[in-house]
C-alpha cells in the first residue's frame, strides 16, 4: 500500500519527477536512479527514452515487497507523523511509538554501507583537520546507500563537531547539523557508544550543559578507559573549569594512546600553551611539525605562544608565510593582526581584521576570537569584549579557554570583560571524582583529576 493515500487512484497518484519518486521511496536520487538501472525499478518516461520520468507509487511499492523480502536489521524508524501506515501490513494503522519497518537496503548496499563505516572509523585514528572532510563524506555515502546505519549517523555526528571545535567548518552550523545526524542515530539505535560520545561534546560545546557533558564523559570512560574521544572531551572541561594543567596531564595519556591522532596532539600544544608551559608548548607544536602537518589550532599556539615569550617579531617572516599558505586558519591571522599592530604597523593589522570582518569576504567572522586577539594587539579592548562575546555565544572550542588564556591577561581588570566573564556560563570546578573506578588507573587517576 502506497504511504501517499490508498482511496486515490494510481493516475491521480502519479510521481513526476526523481526527487518525488526518491521522496516516496526515503531514499536519494541517486540511490534511487540505481535501482532503477541495475534492479528494474519500475520507471516510466514521456516520449522515449529521454522524456520525462514518472512512477505510479503502488507499483514502486509492490516492487519493494517483492524485491528481497523483509529481512532482520533492514530497519528504518519513522517517528513524526502521529500515526503511519505499515506498507508490510494493508490496512493496518501503526502508531509513532512502533517504529515502522521497511525494507530499504539490499544485501549488498548494506554490505558496502558497513565497509564505508568501518572505513571511516580507521582513518580516525590518523585524525587532522585536513582528513575530517573526508571521514564525514564516507559517512555521508555509508547513509547514502543505508539510511538505517545508525553507526554511519552517530559517526558523522562526531565527524561535524569535530570540524566545528578544529576550526574547519564554522562552529554554529557544524553543531546544528550534527545535533540532526545524532538524532537520527538514536532514533536508530540509543544505545550506539559513537552517538553518546556526540551528545557529551555537544553537551559541551553547543548546549554547554557542563554537567550533563561531565557525566557523558566520565560515564564513557569508566566503560572504555582508553576512549581518546572521550579523554580529549574531559581534558577540554577540565580548560573550560580553569585547569589546563590537569587537561595537559590528560591530553598527554590521549596523545600516547592516539599516536597518528593530530588532532589530540594539537588541544595538548593548546593545553601546554595555557599553563604557561611556553617552551615544551612550541616544543610540542615542532613535533607535530616533524610529521609534516599543520593546522588551525597548532598554527594558533604556535603564532600565541611566539607573542607570550616576546618573539613574534623574530619569527614575524614564518608568520607571515604560514598565513599566505593557510588563509583558512583564522586565530593565526588575527594574531599576525595583534602583532603587525604591536609593532607599529596599523594599516597591515587593519587590513587583517578587515579580512576577518568584511562580509563580502568567505571568511566572514568565522572565528571571532581571531577578531578579538587582532583587536587586542590594537589596545580595542571593549570592541574585543563583545568579539569574545560572540565567541562563547557561538560555542567556539577558543571559548573554553577564557578563564586561563594569557593573551586575555590585560583584560582581567576591565570591567567589560569582568561583566562577560559574570554572564557567561561556564563550569564549576570539578573536585576530585571517584566515579571511575574500572580499568587503566593511570587514564582514570589523569581523568579525576588528582
Amino acid at each position: 500500500m502506497s504511504l501517499q493515500g490508498k482511496n486515490a487512484p494510481p493516475a491521480q497518484q502519479r510521481l513526476d519527477s526523481w526527487k518525488s519518486i526518491a521522496k516516496h521511496l526515503g531514499r536519494s536520487c541517486r540511490a534511487v536512479q540505481r535501482w532503477h538501472t541495475d534492479f528494474g525499478l519500475p520507471i516510466h518516461r514521456l516520449g522515449g527514452a529521454k522524456g520525462a520520468v514518472f512512477a505510479y507509487p503502488d507499483e514502486l511499492d509492490r516492487w519493494m515487497r517483492n524485491r528481497d523480502g523483509v529481512e532482520a536489521g533492514k530497519v528504518l524508524v519513522f517517528r513524526e507523523p502521529k500515526i503511519l501506515e505499515d506498507p508490510l501490513k494493508s490496512g493496518t494503522p501503526v502508531q509513532p511509538a512502533e517504529p515502522v519497518r521497511l525494507s530499504m537496503a539490499s544485501r549488498d548496499e548494506k554490505a558496502r554501507s558497513a565497509e564505508l563505516t568501518a572505513l571511516a572509523c580507521k582513518r580516525w585514528e590518523t585524525l587532522s583537520h585536513l582528513n575530517l572532510s573526508v571521514i564525514a563524506k564516507l559517512f555521508r555515502e555509508a547513509i547514502d546507500l543505508d539510511p538505517g546505519n545508525g553507526a554511519a549517523f552517530a559517526g558523522l555526528s562526531q565527524a561535524l563537531i569535530a570540524q566545528g571545535v578544529l576550526g574547519v567548518v564554522r562552529a554554529p552550523a557544524a553543531y546544528a547539523s550534527a545535533e540532526a545526524a545524532l538524532r537520527r542515530a538514536r532514533e536508530i539505535d540509543s544505545e550506539l557508544p559513537d552517538a553518546k560520545c556526540a551528545d557529551a561534546w555537544l553537551k559541551m560545546v553547543a548546549t554547554r550543559d557542563w554537567q550533563g557533558a561531565l557525566k557523558c564523559f566520565e560515564d564513557i570512560l569508566t566503560n572504555q578507559p582508553d576512549s581518546t574521544r572521550a579523554m580529549a572531551g574531559r581534558a577540554l572541561l577540565h580548560i573550560a573549569e580553569g585547569y589546563p594543567d590537569k587537561a595537559s596531564r590528560l591530553l598527554s595519556k590521549a596523545a600516547q594512546l592516539h599516536a597518528l591522532g593530530i588532532s589530540v596532539r594539537a588541544m595538548y600544544c593548546w593545553s601546554e600553551y595555557l599553563s604557561g608551559d611556553y617552551m615544551h608548548a612550541i616544543e610540542l607544536v615542532d613535533q607535530v611539525r616533524a610529521s609534516v602537518r599543520t593546522g588551525p589550532i597548532v598554527d594558533a599556539v604556535e603564532a600565541l605562544t611566539l607573542i607570550q615569550t616576546g618573539e613574534a617579531k623574530a619569527h614575524l617572516a614564518r608568520l607571515e608565510d604560514l598565513a599566505v599558505e593557510n588563509p583558512q586558519h583564522d586565530v593565526l591571522r588575527g594574531a599576525l593582526g595583534y602583532v603587525y599592530a604591536t609593532m607599529g604597523k596599523p594599516q597591515k593589522a587593519n587590513e587583517l581584521l578587515g579580512v576577518l570582518t568584511s562580509p563580502k569576504t568567505r571568511m566572514s567572522s568565522r572565528e571571532p576570537y581571531a577578531v578579538a586577539v587582532a583587536l587586542l594587539g590594537m589596545n580595542e579592548r571593549q570592541g574585543a569584549v563583545q568579539w569574545l562575546e560572540r565567541c562563547h555565544m557561538e560555542g567556539s572550542a577558543w571559548s573554553l579557554g577564557f578563564r586561563s588564556d594569557p593573551i586575555l591577561a590585560p583584560l582581567r581588570s576591565d570591567p567589560h570583560f569582568v561583566q562577560l566573564m559574570s554572564r557567561i556560563s561556564l563550569p564549576a570546578p570539578q573536585p576530585t571524582s571517584g566515579s571511575i573506578r574500572r580499568s587503566n588507573p593511570e587514564v582514570m587517576e589523569l581523568v579525576a583529576g588528582a
